[in-house]
């Protein structure tokens, strides 16, 4: 295939939807086509002069969430390589009813990620948003574990994540008072105890969320924060999920907590990247772009690209303290080490 890689980015605002994109091949001019639905979904298909062509798709998220969309995507693949098929190799399961809440409902959990709290964030954070994707590959990501101590154990989402926070929440220059989140998208297909069966392709997700200061977001060292995404992550059991199902039906389907809190979804394992339309793997798969509380991390090469969206002027503050954490070398002995995390407030 001839021509230059290229990234074609989509902008959906459009409340309740969610823009995923894979990306096939490349060249220097392209013609357009749009395959619409009803409310289900868009397809914008861009074939280029080389052969190449570009899928965008755009889905309401309550009927999937990530898998299932790529369960759908490489359903339309095998058809498109033009195998002999009369169904997917993976059939669809609607049976929703395995996630209904319990009778009775109720909470057994805490559940920070939907706790309404007052927007107190000065005006620019309210202002309205731009969006850059950052780069991660292995020298970044090295150059941010050396801000750990050498004993620290940590997986590279653990550590971008609490980099990215720390970060973010610099740019935002907010009060040092105020208490912000970081929520981490988690699936609970495997889960032990929670039966959902090959090929369900609705939501079985949710983002639990540490909590903490501002200030200590910005001042502590990053082993503090790595430790509190660890938390985070660490309440995602199949009691947690149902207690989520639960709160849905108790509290009327609240919205995520959106004043100071930063979401994080990792799809680099989902295979958005490697879905084959008979035209070999994409040079791109993954969503077409941020949200202003919400990004995701994705596969590129040999590294994570993940899109941030801030303010245009918190955005450049988000690009200074990005540097910092990313140049080498770094000597960690600079750092203090905090007291034992007790509480996450």
């Amino acid at each position: 295939m001839r021509g230059a890689a290229l990234l074609v980015r989509h902008r959906i605002r459009s409340s309740g939807r969610w823009a995923k994109a894979v990306m096939i091949g490349a060249a220097d001019a392209m013609a357009v086509d749009m395959h619409t639905s009803n409310k289900g979904g868009v397809f914008l298909v861009t074939r280029f002069r080389c052969g190449g062509f570009a899928i965008a798709l755009r889905v309401n998220h309550t009927m999937s969430d990530t898998a299932g969309l790529v369960q759908f995507l490489s359903a339309i693949a095998e058809f498109a390589q033009g195998k002999e098929v009369t169904a997917p190799s993976v059939s669809p399961v609607w049976q929703r009813e395995l996630l209904s809440a319990r009778h009775p409902p109720r909470i057994t959990c805490l559940h920070h990620e939907y706790e309404q709290v007052l927007n107190t964030n000065n005006d620019e954070a309210n202002s309205t948003p731009i969006q850059k994707p950052f780069f991660f590959g292995p020298k970044e990501v090295r150059a941010i574990r050396n801000h750990l101590p050498p004993h620290a154990s940590a997986s590279t989402f653990e550590v971008l994540t609490a980099c990215l926070w720390r970060c973010r929440t610099r740019a935002l220059a907010l009060d040092p008072n105020n208490t912000v989140r970081v929520s981490c998208f988690l699936n609970g297909r495997s889960l032990p105890g929670q039966i959902v069966p090959h090929g369900y392709y609705g939501n079985v997700l949710t983002y639990p969320a540490a909590v903490l200061k501002a200030g200590k977001v910005c001042s502590f060292p990053l082993e503090y924060t790595v430790e509190l995404v660890k938390m985070a992550r660490a309440q995602m059991t199949a009691e947690y999920l149902k207690s989520v199902v639960d709160l849905m039906v108790i509290k009327g389907r609240p919205l995520h907590t959106v004043a100071g809190n930063f979401i994080v979804s990792d799809v680099r394992r989902l295979g958005l990247d490697t879905v084959d339309f008979g035209w070999g793997k994409p040079v791109y798969g993954g969503l077409a772009g941020a949200f202003p509380v919400i990004s995701c991390y994705m596969n590129f090469k040999d590294g994570i690209v993940v899109p941030i969206c801030l303010p245009e002027p918190a955005m450049e503050r988000f690009e200074e303290e990005l540097k910092k954490m990313t140049k080498e070398p770094f000597d960690v002995s600079d750092c203090h080490r905090p007291p034992k995390i007790t509480s996450m407030l």
